[in-house]
C-alpha cells in the first residue's frame, strides 16, 4: 500500500524541484487523502503524472493553454482510469507544450520546463514536463503522448526510459482536441481520421526503469504478450533518414556490443529506413490541418504561445487527398511491411533516438555538414513513428560536453513488454544522479 512516508518523500521532492516547472498542477491535500483510501492493485505504492494532454477527471486539463481557462473534465482518460484501478496514485498534471506542438516544454500557461541537472540543456518536449518529473523521482512512472517523439525525444534529454506502444496497446481516448471537441467540452472522441497524428499518434509511458514501465503495462495494456526469443537483433545508424553525430554512432555501438557480449547474434540493417523520413514529413505536411485546434482556440488566439500559433498558420486549412498523398501511403505501406517482415526474425532493432543527444532550447547543431534544427532533430524518431511499431528510448550515457544520448529498440507489433526485457539485458551504467536509484541532488542547478 502507498505509504504517506512515500507521499510526504515525492511532495518533498516536488517542492525541492519546484524551480523546474514540470507541473502544472498538484494538490497535495487530495494526494494524502487518496494515499490514505489505497486499496491495493498490482501498481499500488506507484505514485504517476499526467501530460496536460490528457484528461484526469475534476482536474485541471487544459493541454498546456491558458485557452481553456479553468476547464476540467468529468471523466478521465482511458489509460489514467486503468492505472488508477490497478492500484497507482495520480500525483498532478504537468507541463506540456501547447496542444503537444513543439520539441521544447515552453508555455504561457506553465512557463519554460528546466533541466534538472543542466541548465544549459532542454528537457525537450512535447512531454518536457514528466520527463522531470520522472527523473527527479518526484513519481514513479508517467503516462505521456508520442507522435513523432514526445515521449522518446524529452527520455533522452534526461536518461530515462521513454516507450512509444504500438498502436492499440494504451487507450488514445481523453485526450484534448480532436473530433467533437469545443470549448465547453474540449474531448474529442478521436483525432480526425485523415490526420497522420490521427493516424499514429499513441499515449506511452515514462520510467527510470524498463521494468516499471512492463509491470505499468501488465496492469493496463490492452494486450501483452511475451514472444519467444530469437537470440539475434538488428543494428543500424539509419543514416539514410539523417546523419549522425560521432557520439550517437558511439551510443550504438556500445549497446550493439552489449547485445554480443550475452550471446545475441547482431546482423547490419543499414537502409531500412530509405524514404521514411520524406514520407512522414511529406503527409504530415499534407494532412494535418489541426483544425480541431483552431475550432477550440477561436477568438482567443491573443492567449496562444508565439510557436502554436506558427504552427496553426502553417497548417492547410483543407487536405486534399491528391496523387502527391496517395502515393506516400502507399510508400508507407510498402515501409512497414518492409521493416514487420525484416522484424519477424529478430528480437529488436537498436538504432538512434535522434542524430544528436540531448541538446539546448532551440539549438541548431552541425551534423555531417548539415547544419539542424527543430523537427530535423527528431527525424529518426519520426521515421519510427512511421512504422507503427513499438519504441523504446533506453539511455546509454553521455557524449560531447556529458549531453545524454540514447538509442532506440525498436520491435514487431506485440513486442513492447519484449523490448522492455532486453533492455533490461542491455541496459548501461548511467552517471547522472538523476537517473539512478531515487537519489537526487538538492538546488538548482546552475
Amino acid at each position: 500500500m502507498t505509504s504517506t512516508h512515500d507521499v510526504a518523500q515525492s511532495l518533498s521532492r516536488w517542492e525541492e524541484f519546484a524551480w523546474t516547472n514540470a507541473f502544472v498542477h498538484v494538490d497535495p491535500d487530495a494526494v494524502r487523502h487518496d494515499a490514505h483510501g489505497a486499496s491495493g492493485g498490482p501498481l499500488d505504492g506507484d505514485l504517476f503524472s499526467v501530460k496536460d494532454l490528457f484528461a484526469v477527471a475534476g482536474v485541471p486539463s487544459r493541454a498546456g493553454s491558458l485557452v481553456l481557462g479553468d476547464y476540467r473534465p468529468a471523466i478521465d482518460a482511458g489509460v489514467v482510469g486503468r492505472v488508477r484501478r490497478s492500484g497507482a496514485l495520480f500525483f498532478g498534471k504537468t507541463n506540456c507544450a501547447e496542444f503537444g506542438f513543439g520539441i521544447d516544454t515552453d508555455t504561457r500557461l506553465g512557463g519554460r520546463v528546466h533541466h534538472p541537472e543542466r541548465a544549459d540543456l532542454s528537457p525537450g518536449g512535447s512531454s518536457g514536463g514528466d520527463a522531470v518529473a520522472v527523473a527527479t523521482g518526484i513519481v514513479d512512472f508517467a503516462i505521456a503522448g508520442d507522435y513523432g517523439g514526445s515521449i522518446r525525444w524529452p527520455a533522452q534529454s534526461l536518461s530515462i526510459y521513454g516507450l512509444r506502444p504500438g498502436l492499440g496497446v494504451i487507450p488514445r481516448d481523453g485526450r484534448i482536441g480532436g473530433l467533437g471537441a469545443h470549448r465547453d467540452n474540449p474531448l474529442g472522441l478521436c483525432r480526425a481520421p485523415w490526420q497522420l497524428a490521427g493516424e499514429l499518434e499513441v499515449a506511452g509511458l515514462m520510467a527510470r526503469t524498463p521494468a516499471k514501465i512492463a509491470e505499468v503495462l501488465r496492469a493496463t495494456s490492452n494486450r501483452t504478450t511475451i514472444n519467444p526469443r530469437r537470440g539475434r537483433v538488428l543494428v543500424t545508424l539509419g543514416t539514410e533518414i539523417a546523419p549522425v553525430t560521432d557520439e550517437v554512432r558511439e551510443a550504438v555501438e556500445t549497446v550493439a556490443n552489449r547485445a554480443r557480449t550475452h550471446g545475441l547474434t547482431v546482423d547490419d540493417a543499414d537502409g531500412l529506413f530509405r524514404d521514411a523520413w520524406s514520407t512522414y514529413s511529406l503527409l504530415r505536411e499534407k494532412l494535418d490541418d489541426h483544425n480541431d485546434i483552431r475550432a477550440l482556440v477561436r477568438g482567443r488566439e491573443d492567449l496562444l504561445c508565439d510557436a502554436t500559433r506558427m504552427v496553426l498558420n502553417a497548417a492547410p486549412r483543407d487536405c486534399l487527398i491528391d496523387s502527391e498523398v496517395r502515393d506516400a501511403w502507399v510508400t508507407a505501406t510498402e515501409i512497414r511491411r518492409r521493416l514487420r517482415q525484416r522484424l519477424t526474425e529478430y528480437d529488436a532493432l537498436i538504432m538512434p533516438c535522434a542524430p544528436v543527444g540531448a541538446i539546448g532550447f532551440a539549438e541548431q547543431v552541425q551534423v555531417g555538414g548539415t547544419v539542424m534544427s527543430g523537427h530535423q532533430l527528431m527525424a529518426h524518431l519520426r521515421a519510427v513513428s512511421l512504422s507503427a511499431l513499438p519504441a523504446l528510448a533506453m539511455p546509454v550515457g553521455s557524449g560531447t560536453g556529458g549531453r545524454p544520448v540514447s538509442v532506440q529498440l525498436v520491435g514487431g507489433p506485440g513486442s513492447e513488454t519484449d523490448l522492455c526485457a532486453l533492455a533490461e539485458i542491455l541496459a548501461v551504467e548511467q552517471e547522472s544522479a538523476l537517473s539512478n536509484a531515487g537519489l537526487h541532488g538538492a538546488g538548482r542547478v546552475s
